[in-house]
């Protein structure tokens, strides 16, 4: 079968990642202060943090439209795969349902399933590289999507923020509860649970927060061993690296593999976050 694999830019990749995986990215648009920020140029991110950090107002974000997904579409494959972020945080997979059901009107010989990844992030990475390896096995189309849907459901995210800017300019959280985390240095760590972010547990500094995610892990799984650890880091190698060497040593999964954010992920996960999925 000639299978392609499509996703938002919400997958956080290298460019050499986003070479050896085969996968077609469609790009969000980031709004800071009037300038847009197309998600395909990731020398641009730095700059794009630099605007958010001098910026007072909220930022705005602009998914993939439908005809951006059916431009990403190759005619000739048999089957799309397509993975994009929580349908609960973003109109991307609506737009990738309608950009679907008008190419296979002119395509009818063409099947596309489309991937909500129920996370964003090191998430969908995950599910990208999953999606993947089930392409490279040959297996049957509605066999990926199976294995897909399940591997979605048992799937973990977690996210630990250095900053909440973001979120109190997005009036996702009150700027006086935001005072008083900056004040007591409250680092907290988020979960994705069925698309929505929610609180997971809060703790005094970072590294702590790092500390009990790892130790939390272990409760969470049963057995590591035959899965793969990816951690998003927003210009958080060090932390990355911090917590990448802990969950080496506490438990055996098979890889555990360090990303940067792309546009879209930089702009949530603010300065210093990182986002990890299992």
């Amino acid at each position: 079968m000639n299978y392609q694999l499509v996703g938002d830019s919400s997958v956080d990749l290298t460019d050499e990642l986003e070479k050896s995986l085969d996968i077609q990215l469609v790009a969000f648009t980031i709004q800071v202060e009037g300038e847009d920020f197309v998600d395909k140029d990731r020398s641009q991110i730095q700059a794009m943090r630099e605007a958010m950090n001098a910026s007072k107002k909220a930022i705005k974000t602009s998914c993939p439209s439908p005809y951006d997904y059916q431009e990403a579409f190759n005619k000739e494959a048999d089957g799309i795969f397509v993975i994009t972020i929580s349908d609960k945080l973003s109109g991307s997979y609506n737009s990738a349902i309608l950009a679907a059901k008008d190419f296979q009107e002119e395509n009818p010989q063409t099947r596309i399933h489309i991937f909500n990844s129920q996370s964003a992030s090191a998430g969908e990475t995950n599910l990208a590289y999953h999606i993947k390896s089930l392409m490279d096995q040959g297996l049957a189309f509605d066999e990926i999507v199976e294995k897909g849907e399940k591997f979605i459901r048992e799937m973990e995210t977690f996210f630990i923020l250095e900053s909440l800017n973001n979120l109190i300019k997005n009036g996702r959280i009150r700027k006086s509860a935001g005072l008083i985390a900056k004040t007591l240095n409250i680092k907290p760590i988020m979960q994705g649970v069925k698309g929505e972010i929610e609180l997971f547990e809060l703790n005094r500094g970072f590294k702590k927060s790092l500390d009990k995610l790892a130790k939390a892990i272990g409760r969470i799984v049963e057995k590591t061993e035959g899965r793969t650890l990816y951690i998003s880091q927003s210009n958080a190698e060090k932390k990355a690296e911090f917590f990448k060497k802990k969950i080496l040593d506490l438990y055996r999964f098979d890889d555990v593999v360090v990303v940067p954010t792309g546009g879209l992920s930089s702009a949530y996960a603010d300065d210093g976050g990182i986002v990890i999925s299992f």
